[in-house]
């Protein structure tokens, strides 16, 4: 690493850029709230094959979809282009990794969003180095924390994944955690690439996203239940929303408090239990969540078909999303055995409004809605499916949008 340093620093500049402890504090709370989409890889790349490394050499690989690259100072330096960057040609003979990976931040604190970047080192222990501005001459400004005239690393570790799993992210992510954090890491024998907490970004984001749905069955099917209760066949709405739909919101709420996970958009933070017990019923701490409750209420007021159809479509969804979750589990044995045990659930609950429907004189059952929301018994074994009534098959019909 000391190397790499070294070879930056003779290339971009001698010079730092400093800030206040304010925004170096700031800045740290800000990297680890969440991930970010990596926007590029930066090689050293000999262009003239003359066998050194020029203070020009750097490409820039646009990500992901890597057909765009840029040579750093092959142009001259303007307000406009800070850096001199121009296109080239993706060579074919671009070594395998990249020797670092920058991330485009749109920091609140910066004055300048053109330089609201941090640059990772790919690296096992991930250095990061926050991009400050650029000198006349085109070359990288850094921040120096120490005021020794040279940039300094940030108080953080990053670590980049090719994993398009996250909701807004295409391809690349970075994830960064605190310095301390990855010191005791690497204590350990493991780097700033392995697991947060036990836990990879995206087994966090699967544990805040399904307590969400959990809570959204919950909320829905009682609210639903409230609005329909002098129906005898409005029952399963209060008995999965009191029973079933509860013990899952705490089995994964287990898991947010084992793994300490914040179970909200900002997954990457502490569990907090201010945030749970803050959320009334119909709020959620996911916004794609929340709209899908508006949307799904919204439905299932109008009428008792239209609750128990909208009952189909959250167990449905929630195997969808569970099966997913199950693949983002991988090894993990605590999630596998939590997740498991919600999607045994759904398919029970599935079948429970199935039967509800046929009951209420919808002969086709959950069916009625489109094929897909039409389910098997081999698609969703349930374990007591015959005790419900439940039916299956694969018939055909409109969406229920």
């Amino acid at each position: 690493m000391k190397k790499f340093v070294g070879s930056v620093v003779a290339v971009v500049s001698l010079f730092g850029a400093t800030a206040s402890p304010q925004y170096l504090q700031e800045l740290q709370e800000f990297l680890t709230s969440k991930p970010f989409p990596v926007q590029g890889a930066f090689y050293a790349y000999d262009f003239e094959h003359d066998g050194k490394i020029d203070y020009n050499d750097w490409l820039y690989l646009v990500l992901p979809d890597q057909q765009q690259a840029y040579r750093l100072l092959a142009s001259e330096p303007n307000p406009a282009n800070h850096f001199g960057f121009a296109p080239v040609p993706v060579p074919a003979d671009l070594k395998p990794e990249p020797d670092g990976y920058f991330v485009k931040l749109d920091f609140p604190a910066d004055p300048s969003s053109a330089f609201s970047w941090v640059y990772i080192t790919n690296t096992p222990q991930g250095y990061v180095f926050k991009l400050m501005g650029a000198t006349p001459e085109g070359h990288f400004d850094y921040l120096d924390i120490d005021g020794d005239g040279r940039f300094d690393p940030l108080p953080v570790r990053g670590s980049v994944s090719n994993d398009s799993s996250l909701p807004g992210v295409s391809g690349y992510v970075a994830t960064f955690i605190p310095q301390e954090e990855a010191q005791e890491m690497e204590n350990q024998g493991e780097t700033a690439q392995e697991i947060l907490n036990g836990l990879t970004p995206e087994q966090r984001y699967e544990v805040a996203y399904m307590y969400n749905e959990e809570k959204l069955a919950h909320d829905l099917y009682l609210a639903l239940y409230e609005r329909f209760s002098d129906e005898s066949l409005a029952k399963p709405l209060l008995n999965i929303g009191e029973g079933s739909e509860t013990r899952h919101m705490e089995a994964v709420l287990g898991l947010g408090q084992k793994y300490d996970v914040n179970l909200s958009e900002e997954y990457m933070s502490p569990y907090d239990p201010e945030l749970v017990t803050s959320l009334g019923d119909g709020e959620f701490a996911i916004g794609a969540i929340q709209a899908l409750y508006d949307e799904l209420y919204a439905k299932g007021s109008q009428s008792l078909q239209d609750a128990l159809e909208v009952g189909c479509i959250v167990e449905v969804t929630d195997v969808v999303d569970l099966n997913k979750a199950l693949e983002v589990a991988k090894d993990n044995d605590d999630l596998t055995r939590v997740f498991t045990f919600l999607r045994q659930g759904s398919y029970n609950h599935y079948w429970a409004f199935d039967n509800a429907l046929k009951q209420l004189g919808v002969a086709e059952g959950c069916c009625a809605l489109g094929e897909e929301f039409c389910k098997s018994p081999e698609e969703f074994p349930a374990s007591n499916r015959g005790a419900q009534g439940g039916g299956g098959g694969k018939g055909h019909g409109p969406k229920w949008r």
